[in-house]
């Protein structure tokens, strides 16, 4: 995923429901560009690094949280089978 995917994505979790649904496909147009121009991996470049400005490079608590909710409901839900 792009860091703008990853991004809206993040603020869209603050204020509804996120989930994952593996039966759903998104294909950007873009076709992974970065790997044939240097000028669009030079783009995802600079935008992973203002990602990670706004977030956290390294200590992001916000996904740690996330991440940890995220572990505990799948678990939760495995043992209910």
């Amino acid at each position: 995923m792009y860091p703008e995917d990853i991004d809206i994505t993040r603020r869209m979790h603050r204020v509804y429901k996120t989930l994952f649904y593996p039966y759903v496909t998104i294909i950007h147009n873009h076709a992974a560009e970065s790997y044939k121009s240097k000028k669009m991996l030079w783009i995802h470049i600079s935008n992973m690094i203002k990602y990670f400005n706004k977030w956290g490079w390294v200590f992001d608590k916000e996904r740690w949280e996330i991440n940890k909710k995220l572990l505990n409901d799948l678990d939760y839900k495995s043992k209910q089978k």
